[in-house]
């Protein structure tokens, strides 16, 4: 409640219960949702017919092999969600994001030439990477976590910065291939 009206905070969540999730986004006092868990379908239509106002992004977790899937998620879910994240899975893990890990970006290209929603990328980006995952990918945006922390697991503002900047400097040079519709 006390962040400036510039920042637009966003609820990341593996929760599945609709009224758990309400709860949560009353509490934080956003209308930005990212549904990073596996959330049965008519749990989100609920989500999207109770709180249609609500900017809803729906996390693609991409492995080697899955492209087929992922098009077929991106099918179901598209009419109630407003953009997609792809993010990578780690098999050694088990761990479906914050893996700092990346993917197969061909996968996430193919998934933005197919998607009639925006895909944001994240998954292993990096102040050393970003420009290449943006001129590849031509994602609508870039998430990064755990590519701009220390050793210490904190965020180090200078890699945020430089991520940022390097990143706007992409989208300028490579612009992003957005749906039509």
């Amino acid at each position: 409640k006390t962040l400036p009206p510039t920042v637009t905070p966003v609820f990341i969540t593996y929760l599945t219960d609709p009224s758990e999730i309400e709860a949560k986004m009353e509490q934080l006092n956003t209308t930005h949702l990212h549904l990073h868990g596996n959330i049965p379908f008519s749990a989100l239509q609920e989500i999207h017919h109770r709180h249609p106002e609500w900017f809803l992004i729906k996390s693609l977790i991409v492995r080697d092999d899955n492209l087929e899937e992922l098009k077929q998620q991106i099918d179901i879910f598209q009419p109630f969600v407003y953009a997609f994240i792809t993010d990578t899975y780690d098999p050694a893990t088990g761990a479906s994001g914050a893996t700092g890990k990346t993917h197969n970006w061909q996968i996430s290209k193919a998934l933005v030439a197919y998607s009639q929603r925006p895909i944001i990328l994240a998954g292993g980006l990096r102040p050393e990477n970003v420009v290449q995952a943006i001129q590849t990918v031509r994602p609508a945006g870039v998430d990064v976590h755990t590519g701009v922390e220390n050793e210490k697991g904190e965020k180090d503002p200078w890699k945020v910065r430089l991520f940022v900047e390097r990143a706007r400097a992409a989208f300028r040079q490579y612009p992003p291939i957005l749906p039509n519709h």
